[in-house]
């Protein structure tokens, strides 16, 4: 009897470590990838400038495409840009989150370039109006991704990259592009775990107009996390719930 009470709560114990395991996973990654970047002086993102402070980085529609970044104040409750993006990839995923800067005289604000969060090698590019990025293409020695010809339709503009001589490249948007070297200055930010700011809640409440729209004909939450970790609880309270009672059920010598 004694080795079945002894088996019986080593099934317990396992299981509550999976059921840790699980849940601190899912709970320390929030879906929308919240960020916080501190700025010392002026910085420009795509139309734009922002003056120095702390600034809330974060997906607008982690359901979605998940290409279109919300910039917030640091409270979370003044949306300040939605900004399109397409997938940029490095050679190796950052241990911090990050945004890099192009190179641009002093008396010129640094514009973001790209934006990194911790553990994953591909980042967000950030599309700048055709106009702006003419004028920054000018100041800065890298070329600037743009459209190829002036619109505010992002999601379905050809895309292009534009620098102070020669004509605009195209450019071709892929999922998994391949690997290249971070360039520019490198800034660090702070990757907030799930529900661990004041601001969590007043992010959640301050949705984008393509999240609002997405949940408004819907009766149900949209399923923003992996059903991974779940299938892996059930997979393991099974898998104990049947040792126990093979233990249980074995015969006494």
């Amino acid at each position: 009897m004694t080795i079945r009470k002894t088996a019986l709560a080593g099934c317990a114990l396992s299981l509550l470590g999976v059921m840790w395991a699980s849940t601190s996973t899912s709970s320390a990654q929030p879906a929308d990838y919240r960020t916080y970047f501190t700025f010392s002086a002026p910085v420009q993102l795509p139309g734009v400038t922002l003056p120095a402070g702390r600034y809330l980085f974060r997906l607008a529609d982690p359901a979605g495409s998940r290409r279109v970044i919300s910039v917030l104040s640091e409270d979370g409750r003044t949306p300040l840009a939605m900004l399109h993006t397409i997938p940029n990839r490095l050679l190796t995923a950052p241990q911090d989150a990050e945004v890099r800067f192009m190179e641009t005289p002093a008396d010129v604000p640094p514009a973001i370039k790209t934006w990194w969060y911790p553990g994953r090698s591909i980042g967000y590019e950030f599309i700048y109006p055709r106009p702006q990025a003419i004028q920054l293409a000018t100041l800065t020695p890298e070329p600037v991704l743009t459209t190829r010809a002036e619109t505010t339709d992002l999601d379905t503009a050809e895309l292009a990259r534009v620098s102070g001589s020669g004509a605009p490249s195209p450019v071709e948007v892929l999922e998994n592009p391949p690997p290249v070297e971070p360039t520019g200055r490198a800034q660090r930010g702070e990757a907030v775990t799930a529900d661990s700011s004041p601001a969590a809640g007043a992010v959640a409440a301050v949705q984008s107009p393509v999240a609002v729209a997405r949940s408004a004909p819907r009766t149900q939450l949209p399923q923003t996390a992996s059903p991974v970790p779940g299938a892996m609880l059930f997979g393991g309270l099974a898998m104990f719930m049947g040792l126990g009672l093979a233990l249980w059920r074995r015969p006494r010598s």
